[in-house]
């Protein structure tokens, strides 16, 4: 069974789903599609890269915000000198 739907996405980001009672109770796989952007996210400029003033920069900064957040490594300069220290004994 297929169901599509327009919706309107609420300030707070937030869809609750309503399953029809066809469809039985149990695990199942929802699979939820965005359209894709046309415009494509144009790179920061190499003369305007970490240029708080410029605008492509503070908007690559914008769309990258939170993309950390739940990451787990935190030794991540002990694990980056570990893995060199790798690639090393290796040669």
């Amino acid at each position: 069974m297929t169901i599509e739907q327009t919706v309107e996405i609420p300030a707070n980001h937030r869809l609750t789903i309503e399953i029809p009672r066809e469809i039985p109770a149990g695990r199942t796989q929802v699979i939820i599609q965005f359209p894709v952007r046309d415009e494509a996210h144009t790179a920061v400029p190499p003369d305007e890269k970490g240029k708080m003033s410029s605008p492509a920069f503070r908007e690559a900064l914008r769309r990258s915000h939170g993309a950390w957040k739940n990451n787990p490594w935190t030794n991540h300069l002990e694990d980056v000198n570990a893995m060199r220290d790798e690639w090393e004994q290796r040669n």
